[in-house]
């Protein structure tokens, strides 16, 4: 081991790019709901689509990854889950991009994040590509990196067939876009075809009604229609991850659940990601009540013994696959890095006329 190159960082830090709406940071993984004023690992401030030079760019990476060989522990970097000892590689790449700078959709989740405000300084964005191209062309986009695409429908963002006839329909990355699939893009569904392009679908509900309360649109048949589009062959039916979120006193019991697993089973979708909504579950320093790890793990159960593949994230950490004990994992995960302080004792007792969903088990 070369103690020298031994020592506390992360490997997004060092080679990761996040672009925000007016910034260029490391990642969005760290604990950014601003408690105690924490915010990412800012690159570039005021960023408006500036085409950065490789020196700047490894400049302002090399300031964090300085402060962690020295023993300091940048402050965007507290609490985060990915933070790890080892021995690091000192070559300057990216193969880690995230993407939103965007925020413009064409539904109206309850649960979302972004905000009049936001919407209205994000739907005139700066244009990513030709940064994007830069880095491509002179190489520090390592081949097989992976771009996950954040902010808002990307179906409708105006980069989008380009993004993925840069990095996806060739094959170049690894994609990840989540989309509520009321729009069908038909070039999405060549890179999850051709290449190693995912979808992730937050449909949340098993029933019109419940979409529709939701998502605040009612377009829960034309996603369907649209799903058994993208589920048309057999690759592009294993790129897709069908999401559950669980909605306090919304969604959250067994019986709309198994719905949603019907209609998961009905086009063929074999990949189910449970989650929590983020507004209870947000980052380290938030906490989520044991009634929701309870029902996540009966959810996780049902799931598997219907054949489904199953995963857990939800923003504070994704869940390493563990093949021999992945049903365990996300219970794991979240009793090491979750403080469980954020329920008053009146919010729990609202869930305790939840319990009869989850004890009578299957």
């Amino acid at each position: 081991m070369d103690v020298e190159n031994t020592y506390t960082s992360c490997h997004i830090l060092k080679h990761g790019l996040c672009f925000f709406a007016n910034a260029v940071a490391s990642c969005c993984l760290s604990p950014i709901d601003r408690i105690d004023e924490q915010s990412p690992p800012i690159l570039f401030e005021n960023y408006e689509g500036e085409v950065f030079s490789k020196q700047e760019l490894l400049s302002q990476i090399d300031y964090y990854n300085t402060l962690f060989k020295n023993g300091n522990f940048p402050v965007p970097c507290r609490n985060c889950v990915h933070i790890e000892e080892k021995e690091w590689d000192e070559e300057n790449y990216i193969d880690y991009i995230t993407i939103t700078n965007f925020s413009k959709c064409n539904a109206d989740c309850i649960y979302c994040s972004n905000g009049e405000e936001m919407i209205s300084r994000t739907n005139e964005t700066y244009e990513i590509l030709p940064i994007l191209k830069h880095l491509k062309n002179i190489e520090l986009i390592r081949k097989g990196c992976e771009i996950h695409i954040g902010g808002g429908e990307f179906t409708i963002y105006e980069e989008c067939n380009a993004i993925l006839e840069l990095f996806a329909v060739n094959d170049f990355a690894r994609v990840f876009v989540p989309t509520n699939a009321i729009k069908y893009s038909q070039l999405l569904f060549e890179a999850m075809d051709k290449a190693t392009t995912y979808i992730i679908v937050s449909l949340d509900s098993g029933s019109k009604n419940l979409y529709k309360k939701i998502k605040r649109v009612d377009a829960f048949n034309q996603v369907i229609q649209n799903l058994k589009k993208y589920a048309a062959t057999e690759k592009s039916r294993d790129a897709i991850r069908l999401k559950y979120i669980i909605i306090p006193t919304v969604n959250d019991n067994i019986f709309e659940f198994k719905k949603f697993l019907n209609i998961a089973k009905n086009i063929g979708v074999q990949n189910i990601i449970i989650d929590i909504d983020a507004r209870y579950s947000r980052f380290a320093n938030y906490s989520i009540d044991d009634y929701y790890i309870y029902l996540a793990q009966v959810m996780n159960e049902i799931a598997l013994k219907m054949n489904f593949k199953t995963e857990f994230y939800s923003f504070l950490c994704q869940c390493k696959k563990d093949t021999n004990e992945h049903k365990f994992s996300f219970t794991e995960y979240l009793y090491k890095y979750i403080k469980f302080r954020y329920f008053s004792p009146e919010l729990k007792e609202l869930y305790e006329s939840h319990q009869y969903f989850i004890n009578s088990r299957i």
